[in-house]
């Protein structure tokens, strides 16, 4: 049962430590001018994006089938902290929310997958587990 829930949350840590670290270096690294949220800075978009490729590589590179499940068990944990993040932060994502749910799946999911897809195909590739 616990294994059933790992890829899930590892998304969910991974989207609350990048929100962590962007919160405490967002004028530094990120630029910040609104408050600090993954998709009010383009690097904070790609700093979020990246970790969650790495994070889908290490999930991918222990996955002996169906990578897929395991990609959207990944983007499901991280849209899931992404949505209670938006809820109960001040701004609350303002008028505009569904659009930030929308575009925040769109980044989590594509950088999920393909992280988990390609920790398999190098799983694949160097025939480990077989």
């Amino acid at each position: 049962m616990l294994k059933q829930w790992t890829a899930f949350a590892v998304g969910v840590g991974t989207f609350l430590a990048a929100h962590a670290i962007e919160v405490a270096r967002w004028t530094a690294w990120f630029g910040g001018t609104y408050a600090p949220w993954f998709l009010n800075s383009g690097r904070a978009i790609l700093f979020t994006t990246g970790c969650l490729f790495v994070a889908g590589l290490m999930v991918g590179g222990l996955v002996t089938s169906s990578w897929p499940r395991h990609a959207r068990k990944l983007a499901a944990g991280a849209f899931v902290a992404m949505a209670v993040v938006m809820v109960v932060s001040p701004a609350g994502g303002g008028t505009i929310f569904p659009l930030v749910l929308v575009f925040g799946a769109v980044f989590i999911l594509v950088s999920s997958v393909m992280g988990v897809l390609a920790g398999y195909a190098v799983r694949r590739v160097l025939g480990v587990g077989r």
